[in-house]
Protein backbone atom coordinates (compact mmCIF):
# COMPACT_ATOMS: atom_id res chain seq x y z
CA UNK A 1 0.00 0.00 0.00
CA UNK A 2 0.57 3.93 0.02
CA UNK A 3 2.51 3.38 3.53
CA UNK A 4 5.18 1.15 2.84
CA UNK A 5 6.04 2.92 -0.13
CA UNK A 6 7.46 5.99 2.53
CA UNK A 7 8.00 4.09 5.22
CA UNK A 8 11.46 4.07 7.16
CA UNK A 9 10.69 2.07 9.87
CA UNK A 10 10.33 4.80 12.34
CA UNK A 11 14.81 5.75 11.90
CA UNK A 12 14.70 8.63 9.98
CA UNK A 13 16.20 11.46 11.62
CA UNK A 14 16.93 14.76 10.64
CA UNK A 15 20.51 14.84 9.41
CA UNK A 16 21.32 18.58 11.26
CA UNK A 17 19.09 18.63 14.49
CA UNK A 18 18.61 14.82 14.85
CA UNK A 19 14.77 14.72 16.17
CA UNK A 20 12.42 12.71 14.96
CA UNK A 21 9.95 12.16 11.97
CA UNK A 22 7.01 12.66 14.99
CA UNK A 23 9.11 15.23 16.71
CA UNK A 24 8.70 17.57 13.30
CA UNK A 25 5.78 19.18 11.10
CA UNK A 26 7.16 17.35 7.57
CA UNK A 27 11.01 16.79 6.02
CA UNK A 28 12.06 18.94 3.85
CA UNK A 29 14.97 19.17 1.14
CA UNK A 30 18.22 19.50 2.71
CA UNK A 31 22.17 19.37 1.05
CA UNK A 32 22.68 15.87 0.97
CA UNK A 33 19.07 15.79 -0.76
CA UNK A 34 15.69 15.44 -0.55
CA UNK A 35 14.14 15.35 2.76
CA UNK A 36 17.17 14.71 4.46
CA UNK A 37 16.11 17.32 7.12
CA UNK A 38 13.31 18.49 9.26
CA UNK A 39 11.08 21.42 8.53
CA UNK A 40 12.42 23.75 10.85
CA UNK A 41 16.67 23.05 9.76
CA UNK A 42 15.31 22.80 5.83
CA UNK A 43 13.93 25.87 6.33
CA UNK A 44 17.31 27.67 7.79
CA UNK A 45 19.02 25.65 4.97
CA UNK A 46 16.87 27.77 2.01
CA UNK A 47 17.35 30.63 4.10
CA UNK A 48 21.60 30.16 3.76
CA UNK A 49 22.48 28.32 6.70
CA UNK A 50 24.84 25.47 6.69
CA UNK A 51 24.30 23.96 9.71
CA UNK A 52 21.72 23.61 12.55
CA UNK A 53 21.98 26.21 15.37
CA UNK A 54 24.38 26.22 18.15
CA UNK A 55 23.19 23.56 20.93
CA UNK A 56 24.55 23.38 24.65
CA UNK A 57 26.44 20.63 26.45
CA UNK A 58 22.61 19.48 27.78
CA UNK A 59 21.44 19.47 23.95
CA UNK A 60 19.49 22.50 23.87
CA UNK A 61 19.52 24.86 20.99
CA UNK A 62 21.02 28.19 22.09
CA UNK A 63 19.62 31.45 20.56
CA UNK A 64 22.34 33.48 19.33
CA UNK A 65 21.12 36.55 20.32
CA UNK A 66 20.26 36.43 24.00
CA UNK A 67 21.89 32.98 24.88
CA UNK A 68 18.57 31.38 26.07
CA UNK A 69 18.21 27.48 25.69
CA UNK A 70 15.27 25.75 24.06
CA UNK A 71 14.45 21.87 24.02
CA UNK A 72 13.66 22.27 20.37
CA UNK A 73 14.65 23.99 17.31
CA UNK A 74 10.82 25.06 16.82
CA UNK A 75 11.00 26.73 20.05
CA UNK A 76 13.91 28.76 18.75
CA UNK A 77 12.56 29.42 16.12
CA UNK A 78 9.38 31.04 17.78
CA UNK A 79 11.62 32.76 20.32
CA UNK A 80 13.78 33.80 17.26
CA UNK A 81 11.17 36.01 15.62
CA UNK A 82 10.49 38.50 18.87
CA UNK A 83 14.37 37.98 20.50
CA UNK A 84 15.53 41.31 20.81
CA UNK A 85 19.00 40.57 22.25
CA UNK A 86 17.44 41.85 25.93
CA UNK A 87 18.34 45.27 24.51
CA UNK A 88 14.23 46.22 24.19
CA UNK A 89 13.50 48.96 27.02
CA UNK A 90 9.64 50.73 27.94
CA UNK A 91 10.48 54.03 26.64
CA UNK A 92 8.63 55.28 29.76
CA UNK A 93 9.52 53.43 32.57
CA UNK A 94 12.71 51.60 30.92
CA UNK A 95 11.61 48.54 32.25
CA UNK A 96 12.99 45.21 30.66
CA UNK A 97 11.13 42.77 27.75
CA UNK A 98 11.43 40.11 31.30
CA UNK A 99 10.09 42.82 33.79
CA UNK A 100 6.88 43.39 31.70
CA UNK A 101 4.07 41.16 30.60
CA UNK A 102 4.40 42.06 27.01
CA UNK A 103 4.82 45.03 24.84
CA UNK A 104 2.66 47.52 23.65
CA UNK A 105 1.57 50.51 21.43
CA UNK A 106 3.34 53.76 22.72
CA UNK A 107 3.11 57.66 21.38
CA UNK A 108 6.49 56.54 19.24
CA UNK A 109 4.93 53.64 17.35
CA UNK A 110 4.06 49.90 18.20
CA UNK A 111 5.54 47.85 21.01
CA UNK A 112 7.45 50.79 22.48
CA UNK A 113 6.02 50.83 25.63
CA UNK A 114 5.77 47.79 28.44
CA UNK A 115 1.84 46.50 29.20
CA UNK A 116 1.48 48.85 31.92
CA UNK A 117 2.44 51.82 30.39
CA UNK A 118 0.55 51.07 26.79
CA UNK A 119 -2.30 50.55 29.38
CA UNK A 120 -1.48 54.26 30.58
CA UNK A 121 -1.02 55.56 27.14
CA UNK A 122 -4.15 54.47 25.98
CA UNK A 123 -6.45 55.78 28.79
CA UNK A 124 -4.73 59.61 27.91
CA UNK A 125 -1.64 59.58 29.53
CA UNK A 126 1.19 61.40 28.25
CA UNK A 127 4.22 60.02 30.47
CA UNK A 128 5.03 57.57 33.05
CA UNK A 129 3.65 58.00 36.71
CA UNK A 130 6.17 59.88 38.97
CA UNK A 131 8.97 58.18 40.81
CA UNK A 132 10.11 59.66 44.24
CA UNK A 133 13.94 59.26 44.96
CA UNK A 134 14.96 56.39 45.39
CA UNK A 135 13.28 55.33 41.78
CA UNK A 136 9.70 53.54 42.80
CA UNK A 137 6.29 54.25 41.65
CA UNK A 138 4.42 56.74 43.78
CA UNK A 139 0.56 56.50 43.45
CA UNK A 140 -0.41 60.56 42.69
CA UNK A 141 -3.68 59.20 44.54
CA UNK A 142 -2.19 58.18 48.55
CA UNK A 143 1.47 58.40 48.36
CA UNK A 144 2.20 55.02 48.30
CA UNK A 145 5.42 53.74 46.48
CA UNK A 146 5.84 50.44 44.27
CA UNK A 147 8.92 48.90 42.66
CA UNK A 148 7.38 48.37 39.63
CA UNK A 149 4.61 50.15 37.34
CA UNK A 150 2.53 47.14 37.15
CA UNK A 151 2.29 47.07 41.41
CA UNK A 152 1.08 50.72 40.82
CA UNK A 153 -1.24 49.91 38.45
CA UNK A 154 -2.85 46.94 40.57
CA UNK A 155 -3.27 48.90 43.75
CA UNK A 156 -4.66 51.85 41.55
CA UNK A 157 -7.77 49.44 40.84
CA UNK A 158 -8.70 49.92 44.67
CA UNK A 159 -7.19 53.17 45.25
Amino acid sequence: GGHRRFCDGGEWRCNWCTCTYEQTSGKGPGPEGPKTLCAACASRYRAGHTGPPPQDDSGKFVCDHCGRAFETIGALGGHRRFCDGGEWRCNWCTCTYEQTSGKGPGPEGPKTLCAACASRYRAGHTGPPPQDDSGKFVCDHCGRAFETIGALGGHRRFC
